[in-house]
């Protein structure tokens, strides 16, 4: 079985999707999974259908040729200057559907998002944020996506990675409220005044989270599960606490042997 994305289910349950079943990780359960060394290109999503790679390629999770097909990427690229996506439904979809403008912190990071607005609880929780809150709204996506790009050119950061997610930064609540009060941020704010939400309350994630201060990577997905923070799933091996990034699992195959030990 091959692994083609890690998502949260609508109860919050972060969850591995192989192309013939789900991997649910509840937290107080156990959890033995061998996984290839090696990453297989996962092909591309065409038209809500997902496509194999046509080339077999290995060493990346999608090869160049399959970056070009895949028409959700278009829109992961998108700055909101000019559309270039190629699928009516997905076009569609971004011009006429409610989505937000958030601000997100992990630790000191303050992160710029877009998502539909019905979902932005559940994308703060599946990214790991510590604080957020929704600072634009009554956007369509193409509207959303340049006053991202706007947050971005600022200063905020437009992707936080899951290497940098690993490190477990201490959360910091005053981070999103100082870049509330900055002059750039105003700034922005005032140049969307019809879209900028006024006061916008700072939420916390806290809750969703396990508390586990420190812990060391590891590369089993072997152990009891503890509980996960966006993509870091925590693990306890042998007495220790252990964090695995579950996107590194994307792209690569299900063994079918058990795993003897922890790393």
């Amino acid at each position: 079985m091959l692994i083609i994305r890690n998502r949260y289910t609508d109860a919050l349950v972060p969850a591995l999707q192989t192309d013939g079943k789900e991997i649910l990780f509840v937290t107080g359960e156990s959890v033995s999974l061998a996984l290839s060394p090696e990453v297989y290109c996962l092909g591309f999503g065409r038209d809500g259908k997902r496509y194999t790679c046509a080339k077999k390629s290995t060493g990346r999770k999608q090869c160049a040729t399959c970056q070009k097909e895949d028409d959700f990427l278009v829109c992961l690229r998108c700055d909101g200057a000019t559309c270039l996506q190629f699928t009516p439904q997905i076009k569609d979809d971004c011009f006429g559907k409610d989505y937000s403008v958030y601000l997100a912190s992990f630790g000191e990071t303050v992160k710029a998002g877009v998502t539909k607005t019905q979902r932005v609880q559940k994308r703060w929780v599946e990214q790991g944020a510590d604080f957020a809150c929704k600072v634009f709204g009554n956007v369509n996506g193409q509207q959303a996506r340049v006053i991202e790009s706007m947050l971005v050119r600022a200063g905020y950061v437009g992707r936080h990675t899951t290497a940098e997610k690993l490190k477990l930064p201490q959360a910091d609540q005053s981070a999103i409220a100082d870049e509330l009060a900055s002059e750039h941020f105003q700034r922005i704010a005032k140049a969307f005044e019809k879209n900028a939400i006024p006061n916008p309350d700072v939420v916390s994630l806290q809750s969703h989270y396990p508390e586990i201060p420190t812990a060391k990577p590891t590369d089993y997905l072997q152990g009891t599960i503890l509980g996960a923070k966006g993509p870091i799933l925590f693990l306890e091996q042998n007495g220790s606490s252990r964090v695995f990034g579950l996107p590194d699992a994307v792209g690569r195959k299900v063994l079918t042997n058990t795993l003897a030990a922890f790393a």
